[in-house]
């Protein structure tokens, strides 16, 4: 577990005593822990911290009264929400009957109210952890209904200390800007730790010297690649870390509040489906002078 303790042991002595809030709302930004501590605490809480087929049967989703709804990449639909519904009025053979569902960001409206209605008759030793990466994707009235925590994006200290005697130790804090799931997979990963290298190479040079041909050369390699959106959070990190005045060395006109703000706007149009060409095109011209 890379940062949140304080919220583990909240959780941990909740339990302890008891008092276990039926429904939870995990909320900050994807990949800084959310999801792995929900599934994590669900092993202690159905005793499977001293039972390793437990643990390992919970953990990759396959324990009957520990039901996980991961992103996969789709809308989170009516019909597998009915099946929430459906299994939460049945009985359980462990402590509780845990549903983990990631990403409510997922649900379209119909699907939100039917989780609503399960969420408002809970019944007796049924736990919801739900997660979402903005906490404006979910109805106010879900949210009314939980109990919610809110991730924030863990220290740059705490992200190296878990990177050990890591040779690469300061790319791996650099690339996951804060977030603990993301760290383990370019800890895990070369080929996406290599990726990532490849991008702060390919930023960097634009950033030194931005001009319109260099603006499009990185927007046609990147725009339908599977880490254009790691090319942005790359983009955002590399211009935090400049000094007060610029991105890079080029003569940028903009201040760097101003291009932290375009950049941010950027991930959110391209995760609202906007364009990704054109999104991109209107970013990366910003920074030509």
């Amino acid at each position: 577990m890379i940062g949140h303790k304080h919220i583990w042991d909240r959780l941990k002595n909740d339990l302890e005593l008891g008092r276990l809030a039926h429904a939870h709302l995990f909320v900050g930004p994807a990949h800084t822990g959310k999801t792995h501590l929900a599934k994590t605490f669900s092993v202690i809480a159905q005793g499977g911290d001293s039972d390793v087929l437990l643990k390992k049967s919970i953990l990759e989703g396959t324990e009957a009264d520990t039901v996980m709804f991961l992103d996969n990449g789709e809308p989170l639909t009516i019909e597998e929400v009915r099946t929430i519904s459906a299994r939460a009025g049945q009985s359980h053979t462990r402590p509780y009957l845990i549903f983990v569902v990631e990403d409510l960001g997922r649900m379209k409206p119909e699907a939100a109210n039917s989780l609503l209605k399960t969420l408002e008759e809970p019944s007796e030793g049924t736990v919801f952890f739900l997660t979402a990466n903005n906490e404006d994707s979910v109805l106010a009235t879900i949210r009314s209904r939980c109990t919610v925590t809110r991730f924030q994006s863990v220290p740059d200290a705490e992200m190296r200390a878990a990177c050990g005697e890591h040779v690469y130790a300061d790319e791996l804090v650099f690339f996951s800007m804060g977030a603990p799931g993301k760290l383990m997979r370019l800890m895990e990963d070369s080929d996406y730790f290599a990726a990532h290298r490849e991008i702060l190479a390919d930023v960097t040079v634009f950033l030194d010297r931005p001009s319109v041909p260099a603006a499009f050369q990185l927007v046609r390699k990147y725009e339908g690649s599977p880490v254009r959106d790691e090319m942005l959070d790359v983009l955002l990190r590399r211009v935090r870390a400049s000094g007060a005045a610029g991105a890079g060395g080029g003569a940028l006109g903009l201040d760097k509040i101003a291009f932290l703000e375009q950049i941010e706007e950027a991930k959110r149009r391209i995760d609202a489906n906007v364009n990704a060409r054109l999104t991109l095109e209107n970013l990366l011209l910003s920074f030509v002078p």
